[in-house]
């Protein structure tokens, strides 16, 4: 059914009815299936069965073609088709932010998918979420554990813990539990937990949550590497824990002590009297398949998220830049490789060194961020690297990775 017009001229000020919203949640199911990011009837049940729109209310989003975000103010009772064909999309909304930062959002759906996925819920598992976003994905957790009570999330930011509790409850999922308080402190009194799923971007693993996850159970965090969050999915067995990298993502950082500041460079330092220079022509084949994104974004190819994984094992100097995986020396200058070559401001050396990681990494076979192994250790245990592998030193972990081809 088309939209009426409303009495200023605007069809899509005229609330969706329930059988378009139906339509709209269905559509978007379809549309994650066949991407290939929702692959299980579970995770299809719950997309269906938890409408999106509920639980959200203002959000920004930037238009194509506009510099910045616009305001959206959507009433969760009374959808416009306008805002339902944005929210119904593979779309991340920016729900919260200070100084123009992000500080909480609604997750991309795909992404979600995918998390939801790796997770691999079943009836009865209780489940830790460390940061409550709007509560979609909490919703979506209680659907395929098979009850809200099995569902605890917490959050940092006070206004997020009352409005993500108003908004599940408006929902259907009261018994869902919002608790404010520090993700790092886990929820002690709820444990153990079978699942812990991390939705803020971490330097490090809590050792709560390694205490309170059940032995046998999984966690799923985010942890930083050069400029993103690798998913790490985790198991714990005989109280050790052990995993794998599982995809790359970007999340926005978490406060307090899992946040370390500076692990890896935070991106490259263009001085306006300096122009990037041309060291060479590109890699053959490198970053040639670089999708498209949002207004603003840069997405990565495979090849480049895989080398700069790799570039992050060997270098701290490691980083995005805008033409694509490089090292960067803060003001003394950067090297950068993208589908249009190598190019460096300032220190002609980087882009050599970049050039020989490059080389190291194409010898290795191009390991994939699929291809590595982790463990971790607490920091004061004495653990040397694995046999042609790797270490890393967080703030109450060693990382410890292999790669296998």
């Amino acid at each position: 059914m088309a939209p009426q017009p409303s009495q200023d001229g605007d069809p899509e000020a005229v609330p969706a009815g329930e059988s378009e919203i139906r339509c709209f949640v269905e559509r978007y199911v379809r549309d994650l299936k066949a991407a290939g990011t929702i692959r299980s009837p579970g995770v299809e049940r719950a997309f269906l069965k938890v409408e999106r729109h509920r639980l959200l209310e203002t959000f920004h989003h930037r238009a194509a073609g506009s510099r910045s975000a616009g305001t959206i103010h959507h009433d969760p009772g009374r959808p416009r088709h306008d805002h339902l064909e944005l929210i119904y999309s593979d779309t991340p909304l920016v729900t919260r932010s200070v100084d123009g930062m992000p500080t909480s959002s609604s997750s991309q759906p795909s992404l979600v998918a995918g998390m939801a996925e790796l997770l691999d819920l079943a009836d009865g598992l209780k489940v830790l979420e460390v940061g409550a976003g709007t509560g979609y994905n909490a919703a979506l957790m209680a659907e395929m554990v098979g009850g809200q009570g099995l569902v605890v999330t917490v959050d940092v930011l006070d206004d997020v813990v009352g409005q993500t509790t108003r908004l599940l409850t408006g929902a259907g999922y009261p018994q869902i539990r919002v608790l404010l308080r520090d993700g790092f402190e886990g929820v002690p009194e709820e444990a153990p937990f079978d699942r812990i799923v991390a939705t803020v971007g971490c330097s490090d693993l809590s050792p709560r949550w390694a205490g309170q996850l059940a032995d046998g159970g999984t966690m799923l965090v985010p942890l930083e590497h050069a400029g993103g969050h690798p998913l790490l999915l985790i198991r714990k067995e005989n109280g050790e824990l052990h995993g794998r990298v599982a995809m790359w993502t970007g999340f926005m950082p978490i406060s307090g002590p899992l946040h370390i500041e500076e692990l890896w460079s935070r991106g490259v330092i263009q001085p306006e009297t300096e122009q990037p220079v041309r060291q060479r022509d590109p890699w053959p084949g490198f970053a040639a398949e670089r999708p498209t994104g949002p207004p603003g974004s840069l997405c990565l190819s495979a090849d480049e998220t895989d080398f700069l994984f790799f570039l992050g094992l060997h270098d701290r100097r490691a980083c995005m830049a805008p033409q694509g995986p490089g090292l960067s020396d803060g003001f003394n200058g950067w090297a950068a490789a993208g589908p249009e070559g190598i190019w460096w401001c300032k220190d002609a050396s980087l882009a050599h060194e970049l050039d020989r990681l490059y080389q190291g990494w194409d010898a290795k076979g191009r390991p994939a961020i699929g291809d590595y192994q982790v463990s971790f250790q607490p920091v004061q245990a004495d653990f040397d690297p694995p046999t042609g592998g790797w270490q890393i030193e967080r703030r109450f972990f060693r990382e410890l990775l292999t790669a296998s081809l």
